[in-house]
């Protein structure tokens, strides 16, 4: 591991994305959006996932100087068409704009189409909820898992968050539809760590754990898919994660007027859908006492029994706020591959390497 500054970090990936086209504003927002995923330690979400960026801005398939643009409006109701540009600020618009609309509505929701890649879903939720909103957020994505009863993916790893306020950091929950998104398997490989048998099926249907094979299958389109919760068939409740993927799927697709996952992407570039609602949570009551009464509950909740020793019960989103804390202190610790990465990209730019800038602790 090498452990890299946290400010050091975010300014090469800024310094990335403008270098391949990206608006200066743009660039900031998405580099916060990245390294916060490293220093909260979902390193799959994290600089990692540059090179998407920056090669899709090189290439024009992603179009650098977009701005989100509001085309529809009805009420505490909007939508956003994100013009093939950058996912994150897109969706950090919407989640503003129903922050805001939510105020004056008590309630509001904001659809997303023609948007890109957002990084963490959950960045998102807890932005809004530091606003002192209760805040649900998903996303579709391209096409890798495969809903109950299929033999090929239809739906992406669709992750679903939700986060509210307490009288500290907020309670946010941040997953994936699928059993494991295919971000985590590039993580396991590039930790030369092994995958699970019945995360994934190959073409025939069989459990596949070879996750070079997997993950490229996955990108090719060949037939391989990832399996939603629960895994596959009924038995263990692979139709419910099927149905949240589903909903996913409608909110984000058909619904915000953009293609759901099979059809993502086309000849215009991209079009994934994100929706977002909001609650404001002075609607409901005095949102001081909201947020002690969620504070009780969750204090509750952690003081339960553990089912293992020494193996305490968290609140979703604990662990993240922890290790966040920890990496801003330490530094963020990233693997081999992606340092080399890293180095790649500043040399296809023109950068300064990370090497040079003073950015290992």
């Amino acid at each position: 591991m090498t452990r890299v500054d946290q400010k050091v970090l975010t300014d090469f990936v800024h310094d990335a994305l403008v270098a391949a086209g990206a608006r200066p504003a743009d660039a900031e927002l998405t580099a916060e959006v990245l390294v916060a995923a490293d220093l909260a330690g979902v390193d799959s979400h994290g600089v990692a996932r540059l090179r998407r960026y920056v090669e899709g801005l090189h290439r024009k398939t992603i179009d650098g100087g977009a701005r989100p643009e509001i085309v529809r409006e009805h009420g505490g109701v909007t939508v956003v068409d994100g013009h093939n540009g950058l996912g994150q600020p897109a969706l950090c618009f919407a989640v503003d704009h129903a922050v805001e609309q939510a105020r004056a509505h008590g309630v509001a929701a904001v659809a997303v189409r023609r948007s890109n890649h957002i990084g963490i879903a959950g960045w998102y939720a807890e932005r809004a909820a530091r606003r002192g909103a209760f805040a649900f957020v998903t996303t579709n994505a391209t096409p890798q898992v495969a809903p109950a009863g299929a033999a090929e993916p239809m739906f992406g790893t669709d992750p679903v968050s939700y986060a509210l306020p307490t009288t500290g950091e907020p309670i946010c929950y941040d997953a994936a539809t699928s059993i494991v998104p295919r971000g985590k398997l590039e993580r396991l490989h590039r930790e030369q760590q092994p995958m699970l048998p019945g995360w994934a099926v190959g073409p025939d249907g069989a459990t596949s754990t070879d996750i070079p094979r997997v993950v490229a299958g996955l990108k090719a389109r060949e037939g391989y898919a990832l399996l939603p919760l629960g895994g596959l068939g009924t038995e263990y409740g692979g139709h419910k994660g099927s149905g949240i993927g589903l909903l996913a799927e409608l909110l984000c697709g058909p619904l915000a007027g953009a293609s759901w996952s099979r059809h993502t992407y086309g000849e215009q570039g991209a079009d994934l859908g994100q929706f977002v609602l909001c609650v404001d949570i002075s609607a409901l009551g005095d949102a001081s006492a909201i947020a002690g009464r969620v504070d009780a509950m969750a204090d509750e909740i952690r003081a339960a029994a553990p089912a293992a020793e020494g193996v305490g019960v968290r609140m979703p989103g604990d662990r993240r706020h922890a290790t966040s804390t920890e990496r801003a202190a330490t530094g963020i610790p990233l693997l081999p591959p992606v340092v080399a990465d890293l180095a790649k990209i500043a040399e296809l730019v023109g950068l300064e390497p990370l090497r040079t800038r003073g950015a290992y602790v």
